[in-house]
């Protein structure tokens, strides 16, 4: 892929319109021209993102500060397609007329910073993995999978955990009972009036219970129904997306919105049918309920009979009706304990499927990002050597935890820096729901007391998300100083830059685009390393760098030069062609080599010293 046009409206660069080339395009210009506000703004118009996220922040507000309230917009050619993309000062977002693979984007300060932070060097290196655009949307789906199930057991563990507190009554429902039995059996012994009354109010008992029963089941049935519907109601507002716009040809998702307009019917028919059943489950509870109070007005009215014949009798009877109708209730609740239990343990399989899903892409990644490291030792090596480590990056987790602990009493700084460097998110979802505090206390260095009052605190966080929070891999960049290799954060910023240019020039399969490469190392490394990395790469592909440095653009063969010149107000194109071109002989030659006469001495200067 690479760019055809740069077209850009208001601003510093307002009017700038220019057609860039395939191969080695090289933007020179005095300072103050606009060549990093000309890379900035591309980065803006494709939405690339920094390698950190300051890089990030002053990378787009320095875009937004030359473009005012302008646009700019790119001509991609990515093999037979051309893609437009563009974007206004006041879009969150481009907008793009295809989908394309980003490119590499390296800011001046981002050369010499990126290797020093753990997020950079994995981007330089996943930049190598080829497009990640399904394995991400496949990881995204695992994760949004686990939370929900997670959502779920969490629902089911807690009705569970009121069904075994309701069914834990039983025992002394059916001690109460046992203990009125010799009352009851003194009434049966009562004259034929008392025993046909006592008979008959068995009888009702009996149809109390089934009520209750039935009833307290059709209220979990509407409960279930009316959660449901609740939920489901928040899809029936979403549209089909952006309107496509009029002016780039036949909208290629029509037939897409067309079943999504499908689906969003078949919601709504969904939401009035789970309606009608809400209202006639509503409806059934409400004739059950009155069924059973009119069993409880015959039942009172012959307890107040037996009450007449035998002072007393009446209470016993509401008593025993009373524990009998409860227990049949209680013993129903264990049914629905074995069907949430069943429910639960469904949820659990389904979640864990969905997190071995997500291990195994990240385990693929990391398997990637291996063999890429691999490749890149056998190229770049001995003298720059890349390893990784699988899930070194902790931080994210940590993050999570601390969120999670705030608020708990606990002191848990300590507690989470020795928890997440032996524990993955994983184990820990599965040993806070478990209540596994000797895992806990053995993982994170602490008592007993200490892990299960985390456990505890854990319990009222978002274990979803807790459990998916990606712990990265580890990226480390070292380069050969004698007969060691140093890590990056101990070379100098010279030494740092001549580690990442030659990384980042193996992007041979990417559009690159790279600001002043040439600050802080020599002409040496420039001619060696940079110019050979450079004239390694397709033809076919693309890269642009801006720069003051004669060699780039000369060394390197430019396929295409554009000079940037200023007015102080704006800036504008001087000179756009090839290399070749007498116009670009003389912008190189007065611009970046100090005026021919310069030139000349120095000619003459290296032709008068003897040859080493």
């Amino acid at each position: 892929m690479h760019i055809e046009r740069i077209q850009i409206e208001e601003g510093f660069l307002n009017g700038f319109d220019v057609w860039t080339k395939p191969g080695l395009n090289v933007v020179i210009g005095a300072r103050g021209t606009g060549k990093t506000s000309l890379i900035e703004l591309i980065r803006f118009c494709l939405n690339v993102d920094g390698y950190t996220p300051e890089t990030s922040r002053r990378s787009k507000e320095h875009a937004l500060s030359v473009l005012g309230s302008g646009q700019i917009t790119l001509t991609l050619v990515d093999g037979d397609r051309r893609i437009v993309v563009s974007r206004s000062t006041n879009e969150t977002a481009p907008r793009a007329s295809g989908p394309f693979v980003p490119p590499i984007i390296l800011s001046q300060t981002e050369i010499e910073t990126v290797g020093l932070q753990p997020g950079g060097r994995l981007r330089l290196l996943d930049g190598f993995l080829g497009d990640q655009r399904l394995i991400a949307a496949a990881e995204a789906e695992a994760v949004a999978s686990v939370r929900s199930l997670t959502a779920e057991t969490d629902t089911i563990r807690q009705d569970m955990e009121r069904l075994n507190a309701q069914i834990s009554q039983l025992p002394s429902i059916e001690a109460q009972l046992e203990q009125l039995a010799p009352q009851e059996q003194q009434l049966a012994s009562l004259s034929a009036n008392a025993q046909a009354r006592t008979g008959q109010l068995s009888v009702l008992s009996g149809k109390i219970a089934v009520s209750g029963v039935a009833g307290a089941a059709i209220q979990r049935f509407h409960a279930v129904v009316s959660r449901w519907r609740a939920t489901l109601a928040s899809a029936q507002n979403m549209g089909t997306g952006e309107v496509w716009p009029a002016n780039i040809g036949e909208d290629p998702l029509a037939a897409l919105r067309t079943r999504v307009a499908k689906a969003h019917q078949h919601i709504l028919y969904a939401l009035q049918e789970l309606a009608a059943v809400e209202a006639a489950s509503a409806e059934m509870a409400t004739s059950v309920d009155a069924e059973k109070i009119g069993f409880e007005d015959q039942a009172r009215q012959l307890r107040r009979d037996i009450e007449g014949l035998q002072s007393g009798a009446g209470e016993i009877v509401r008593r025993g009706q009373t524990l009998r109708e409860r227990k049949a209730q209680l013993e129903s609740l264990r049914g629905v304990l074995a069907t949430r239990s069943a429910a639960m343990s469904q949820a659990i399989a389904r979640r864990s499927a969905a997190l071995d899903t997500l291990e195994a892409i990240r385990t693929q990644r990391f398997e990637e990002r291996t063999r890429a490291a691999a490749g890149l030792n056998k190229i770049l090596g001995p003298r720059i050597r890349i390893r990784v480590t699988r899930g070194g990056q902790t931080d994210a987790f940590a993050t999570a935890l601390i969120e999670a602990l705030r608020g708990s009493g606990l002191r848990y700084n300590d507690l989470v820096g020795s928890l997440t460097q032996r524990i993955s998110p994983r184990e820990l979802l599965e040993a806070v729901e478990s209540d596994d505090y000797e895992l806990v206390a053995t993982r994170g260095l602490m008592s007993i007391d200490r892990a299960a009052k985390a456990v505890f605190a854990l319990k009222e966080a978002d274990l979803g998300a807790i459990a998916t929070v990606p712990v990265e891999d580890y990226v480390t960049f070292s380069l050969l100083d004698g007969a060691d290799h140093k890590d990056i954060a101990d070379l100098s910023t010279g030494q740092r830059c001549t580690v990442i240019l030659p990384l980042v020039l193996r992007h041979v399969d990417r559009l690159l685009i790279v600001d002043q490469p040439e600050d802080h190392i020599d002409n040496a490394f420039i001619a060696d390393t940079l110019i050979r990395s450079i004239l390694a790469r397709p033809t076919t592909g693309q890269s642009i760098f801006s720069t003051h440095n004669a060699n780039i653009p000369v060394l390197g063969n430019a396929d295409f030069v554009l000079q940037l010149g200023s007015d102080g107000r704006r800036g504008f194109p001087l000179v756009a062609a090839p290399l070749c071109a007498p116009q670009v002989v003389q912008a190189i030659t007065s611009v970046m080599e100090g005026g021919a006469d310069a030139f000349r001495r120095r000619a003459a200067f290296y032709n008068a010293q003897p040859p080493q």
